[in-house]
Protein backbone atom coordinates (compact mmCIF):
# COMPACT_ATOMS: atom_id res chain seq x y z
CA UNK A 1 0.00 0.00 0.00
CA UNK A 2 1.37 3.34 -1.22
CA UNK A 3 1.67 6.78 1.54
CA UNK A 4 -1.11 7.93 -0.17
CA UNK A 5 -3.86 5.14 -0.41
CA UNK A 6 -2.38 5.06 3.17
CA UNK A 7 -3.80 8.32 3.30
CA UNK A 8 -6.87 7.79 1.25
CA UNK A 9 -7.85 5.10 3.79
CA UNK A 10 -7.53 7.05 7.00
CA UNK A 11 -9.94 9.63 5.89
CA UNK A 12 -12.04 7.18 4.83
CA UNK A 13 -11.99 5.90 8.01
CA UNK A 14 -12.49 9.19 9.86
CA UNK A 15 -15.10 9.82 7.80
CA UNK A 16 -16.87 6.33 8.65
CA UNK A 17 -16.48 6.37 12.02
CA UNK A 18 -17.40 10.23 12.24
CA UNK A 19 -20.77 9.18 10.39
CA UNK A 20 -21.10 6.50 12.87
CA UNK A 21 -20.70 8.74 15.86
CA UNK A 22 -23.35 11.54 14.28
CA UNK A 23 -26.30 8.38 13.75
CA UNK A 24 -25.26 7.51 17.38
CA UNK A 25 -25.89 10.96 18.48
CA UNK A 26 -29.05 11.32 16.74
CA UNK A 27 -30.27 7.98 17.89
CA UNK A 28 -29.30 8.86 21.41
CA UNK A 29 -31.50 12.50 21.15
CA UNK A 30 -33.85 10.67 19.67
CA UNK A 31 -34.38 8.23 22.77
CA UNK A 32 -34.12 11.16 24.96
CA UNK A 33 -37.01 12.55 23.52
CA UNK A 34 -39.44 9.93 23.54
CA UNK A 35 -38.74 8.71 27.29
CA UNK A 36 -41.31 9.04 29.73
CA UNK A 37 -40.49 12.02 30.93
CA UNK A 38 -40.53 14.31 28.05
CA UNK A 39 -43.19 12.41 26.25
CA UNK A 40 -45.73 15.25 25.27
CA UNK A 41 -44.02 18.22 26.30
CA UNK A 42 -43.71 20.40 23.22
CA UNK A 43 -40.98 20.65 20.96
CA UNK A 44 -40.12 24.69 22.63
CA UNK A 45 -39.72 22.78 25.69
CA UNK A 46 -37.43 19.92 24.69
CA UNK A 47 -35.57 22.08 22.76
CA UNK A 48 -33.24 23.52 25.73
CA UNK A 49 -32.77 20.06 27.84
CA UNK A 50 -31.64 18.49 24.71
CA UNK A 51 -29.26 21.79 24.53
CA UNK A 52 -28.44 21.29 27.57
CA UNK A 53 -27.24 17.44 27.43
CA UNK A 54 -24.78 17.93 24.49
CA UNK A 55 -26.56 17.66 21.31
CA UNK A 56 -25.95 20.65 18.51
CA UNK A 57 -28.83 22.39 16.79
CA UNK A 58 -28.27 20.01 13.44
CA UNK A 59 -29.39 17.37 15.99
CA UNK A 60 -31.62 18.60 17.67
CA UNK A 61 -33.91 20.02 14.65
CA UNK A 62 -33.59 16.19 12.86
CA UNK A 63 -34.53 14.35 15.75
CA UNK A 64 -37.79 17.39 16.41
CA UNK A 65 -38.21 17.28 12.73
CA UNK A 66 -37.86 21.40 13.26
CA UNK A 67 -36.34 24.14 11.09
CA UNK A 68 -33.05 24.27 12.24
CA UNK A 69 -33.81 28.11 11.93
CA UNK A 70 -36.38 27.68 14.83
CA UNK A 71 -33.94 25.76 16.86
CA UNK A 72 -31.95 28.47 16.83
CA UNK A 73 -34.15 31.01 17.03
CA UNK A 74 -35.64 29.46 20.62
CA UNK A 75 -32.36 28.82 21.90
CA UNK A 76 -31.32 32.25 21.41
CA UNK A 77 -34.25 33.28 22.96
CA UNK A 78 -33.69 31.24 26.18
CA UNK A 79 -30.37 32.45 26.12
CA UNK A 80 -31.22 36.18 26.42
CA UNK A 81 -33.77 35.93 28.70
CA UNK A 82 -31.49 33.73 31.17
CA UNK A 83 -29.11 36.08 30.61
CA UNK A 84 -31.30 39.28 31.38
CA UNK A 85 -32.88 37.03 34.46
CA UNK A 86 -29.54 36.95 35.95
CA UNK A 87 -28.55 40.39 35.20
CA UNK A 88 -31.64 41.41 36.81
CA UNK A 89 -31.14 39.30 39.76
CA UNK A 90 -27.64 40.52 40.15
CA UNK A 91 -28.60 44.37 40.52
CA UNK A 92 -31.80 43.03 42.68
CA UNK A 93 -28.93 41.36 44.95
CA UNK A 94 -26.91 44.78 45.22
CA UNK A 95 -29.94 46.99 45.89
CA UNK A 96 -30.39 44.78 48.61
CA UNK A 97 -26.98 44.95 49.85
CA UNK A 98 -26.95 48.42 49.31
CA UNK A 99 -30.11 49.23 51.44
CA UNK A 100 -28.89 46.53 54.60
CA UNK A 101 -25.28 48.72 54.69
CA UNK A 102 -27.70 51.50 55.02
CA UNK A 103 -29.62 50.04 57.61
CA UNK A 104 -27.10 48.76 59.43
CA UNK A 105 -25.05 52.62 59.16
CA UNK A 106 -28.19 54.55 60.65
CA UNK A 107 -27.81 51.88 63.69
Amino acid sequence: MTKKQRKSSVKNGNLMTAESLQQISNSLAYLVVNSSNLKGKKQQDVMPILSALGFDKKVIAAVLQAPPEAVSERLSELKAAKKKAKKNSNGHAEDENQQEAIEQTAS
